[in-house]
């Protein structure tokens, strides 16, 4: 009885960790600005990195579980 409770329990715990590993379909999210070299003037606007489009909307194989 106790050897099925571990083995349950490892089991749950793998479950659980497979899961967690299920994120939001989307793109990734832009990184923070890195800081500016110190003793110069930081311009907003010339720092400004536009989004870049997607390349193509290709469908995954794996795309059917989170739809």
């Amino acid at each position: 009885m106790n050897s099925r409770l571990k083995v349950l329990a490892l089991l749950g715990l793998c479950l659980g960790l497979t899961l967690a590993g299920c994120g939001r379909k989307g793109s990734l999210d832009n990184p923070g600005s890195p800081e500016p070299p110190q003793g110069t003037a930081a311009d907003p606007a010339a720092s400004a990195v536009p989004p870049q489009e997607p390349q193509s909307d290709q469908s995954f194989f794996l795309d059917f579980l989170i739809n």
